[in-house]
């Protein structure tokens, strides 16, 4: 049974390291809270498999975003997780776009002109940091690289594999400083070149970690698991129509006996009726505990 997790990896004397992922219950979590054609559900599987490896090097409590935006049918695609593993997404497609058929072809509409952002988000305390680069490729896993190539000069190299219901990724990537082993780097490139989606998707991580690195000094980190996770609560989205203002509020309250606000992630719906507007109106949190999904 595979299970939806991270497993780290260090080659020290290559002064290199090593991430692998694992997504099944996430990938199903995320994609059955939309109706996402089939080329647009590929590429959402392929930018969680991108969180869920980049969150690998938070060092705090915090979250990591991949953030893919362009003026194609295909304007936003969004992945973000979090320190503890907890993993969502969403993707957006402009109303009435033609799409194209394939997920091949959907990215490439992603980068004309499209933007690749990585940002990591202190949970408390600390400073945001935003990286935007060009969207540059034709499919996600050359963007990445690209990005680490332009952003971070650090050699980089990612394998994705999504077949509709399991999805690995694979990444590799030379850390700054002088290493022990001239032609390490060199190898781990030609190993993880051996290595083709269908074992990816079919095989557990440690069996592919031992099969393509037996032969190289390595440490081996414990794995940590992965879950869907979206911070949703009722009284953060109470406290966005309290942003709204008091006489939006009252219109709404006017307008409607009920006013329903649904998460774009989790399509959780939250329900507020004419005692909660009042209450917001007032100034007030609506009498309900909150509750995360």
């Amino acid at each position: 049974m595979r299970t939806d997790h991270l497993q780290r990896l260090v080659f020290e004397e290559i002064n290199a390291r090593c991430v692998w992922v694992q997504l099944d219950a996430v990938t199903r979590a995320v994609l059955t809270r939309a109706d996402y054609p089939p080329p647009v559900a590929d590429q959402l599987a392929r930018a969680l498999l991108v969180a869920a490896t980049m969150s690998s090097g938070i060092k705090f409590d915090g979250r990591i975003t991949l953030q893919l935006q362009a003026a194609g049918p295909l304007s936003l695609l969004m992945a973000d997780c979090d320190h503890d593993g907890g993993l969502r997404g969403i993707a957006r497609l402009k109303e009435g776009a033609e799409l194209p058929p394939t997920s091949t072809a959907l990215f490439r509409t992603l980068a004309e002109g499209g933007t690749l952002a990585l940002t990591v988000e202190p949970a408390r305390h600390g400073q945001r940091w935003q990286g935007i680069v060009p969207l540059e490729g034709t499919r996600l896993d050359q963007a990445l690289e690209s990005y680490f190539r332009q952003s971070e000069q650090l050699p980089t190299r990612f394998k994705l594999a999504f077949d509709g219901e399991r999805a690995s990724a694979l990444m590799i990537q030379k850390m700054p400083g002088e290493t022990a082993d001239d032609d390490g780097w060199n190898r781990l490139e030609y190993l993880i070149d051996t290595l083709g989606e269908e074992e990816m998707l079919a095989a557990e991580g440690e069996e592919v970690l031992r099969r393509l690195f037996h032969a190289e000094e390595r440490r081996i980190f414990p794995a940590r698991e992965l879950h869907f996770y979206c911070p949703c609560t009722r009284e953060r989205v109470a406290a966005v129509l309290q942003g709204l203002g008091q006489a939006e509020l009252e219109s709404l309250a006017a307008e409607q006996e009920r006013v329903e606000v649904r998460c774009e992630f989790c399509n959780e719906a939250y329900h507020f009726d004419q005692v909660d507007l009042a209450a917001l109106i007032q100034g007030d949190d609506p009498d309900d505990s909150p509750t995360v999904h």
